[in-house]
């Protein structure tokens, strides 16, 4: 197990730190809850909308959710980039060791290795996971040579899966599904959620999503733009306008092409639900003759599900599962089987414990 030390003393770069032996869990009240998954659905709403939303005032949804950031529950707000669209080939890959009495070195390697995106700590077949996002297949050979190289004397296995996508879906259990109904999620007519633009390309005929593959051509003040908002998606617009010296409205428009050219996939809020006292774990699942659009409509609308990953190799899919106890998480994955009897060929499951890493290449 990796247990990794003075997390809390780096910059965000997209940490969530989810496993602790000495951290309490935290109690919100439906207010913040619903905050929360106002937040979930979109972090650029302001605080004059969500109040707005649910009748109180936008000082007591500011004070909230500054609480929910100094009591370390939510960790920063970051914008989810189709890599694909950024010229970027994604690999994850799946490390167990023989020992891990080097488990601070490896980690801190990893952590300053600029192609290595996504870190994340586990325990089952593999003791870590990583994403390396590179230009091309002889970049990832010459990379992932280098890391295998140094840890190859503790190295017992590995696997390398070929990533087709990715995508992150509100985390329906913070709410009760009858309050989810009462808060209806609407778009800002003054600010700049970009709600409208997310919306309309929800609702396109998906020939940009079909042509997964096709990189759009951005210029550097887009790649600018991109710089600052996947580590702090909350940034106003005379924020990132005074930074890359461009006009706000000029700032406002390019925003709205990148939504709909699928480059900007979301806005979303990163924070513990191990806090609210939900036990964290992934499945990998190697499937047959499956209907892929059924199955991420299920992942999607169930309430304890939040997040996956397609790839080409050993599994075809990663799925995010969060659960109260080993009977809930046992009872999500035997209704998993039971809905996707016909096509389940084989699955594995891991109990997460951080993310230390969530850092996507832009340049």
């Amino acid at each position: 197990m990796f247990l990794v030390k003075n997390m809390a003393k780096l910059d965000f770069i997209g940490q969530i730190k989810e496993y602790s032996f000495e951290k309490k869990l935290i109690k919100l009240d439906l207010i913040d809850r619903k905050i929360l998954y106002i937040l979930e659905n979109n972090v650029r709403f302001s605080p004059t909308t969500i109040g707005r939303l649910l009748l109180i005032s936008r000082e007591k949804v500011s004070y909230r959710i500054k609480r929910m950031e100094e009591i370390d529950f939510v960790h920063g707000y970051a914008a989810m980039l189709d890599p694909k669209k950024l010229g970027f080939h994604q690999y994850r890959v799946y490390f167990k060791f023989k020992n891990l009495d080097n488990d601070q070195d490896i980690i801190a390697f990893l952590f300053n290795f600029t192609e290595v995106t996504t870190i994340v700590t586990c325990s089952g077949s593999y003791d870590l996971q990583f994403v390396l996002s590179v230009r091309n297949q002889m970049e990832f050979i010459d990379k992932f040579g280098k890391i295998v190289e140094k840890y190859s004397s503790i190295l017992e296995k590995f696997e390398v899966l070929d990533v087709v996508e990715e995508d992150i879906f509100v985390l329906w259990m913070i709410l009760h599904e009858d309050d989810v109904k009462k808060v209806k999620i609407v778009g800002e007519h003054k600010g700049s959620t970009f709600q409208k633009e997310f919306l309309k390309k929800k609702n396109l005929n998906h020939k940009i999503n079909n042509n997964m593959n096709e990189k759009i051509n951005l210029d550097d003040k887009d790649l600018s733009i991109l710089d600052i908002l996947k580590l702090d998606s909350t940034s106003n617009i005379k924020h990132i306008s005074h930074k890359i010296s461009l006009a706000p409205i000029s700032i406002e428009h390019r925003i709205k092409d990148m939504i709909l050219a699928g480059v900007i996939k979301r806005f979303f809020i990163q924070y513990s639900p191990t806090q609210l006292g939900y036990q964290w774990w992934h499945i990998l699942f190697k499937m047959k003759n499956l209907d892929h659009e059924r199955f991420t409509e299920f992942i999607k609308n169930h309430p304890n599900m939040s997040w996956y990953m397609r790839f080409l190799g050993k599994w075809d899919y990663q799925c995010n599962v969060y659960a109260r106890t080993n009977a809930e998480f046992h009872a999500i994955l035997q209704q998993i089987r039971k809905e996707f009897a016909d096509h389940i060929m084989y699955y594995d499951t891991f109990i997460m414990f951080n993310q230390l890493k969530y850092y996507q290449k832009v340049k």
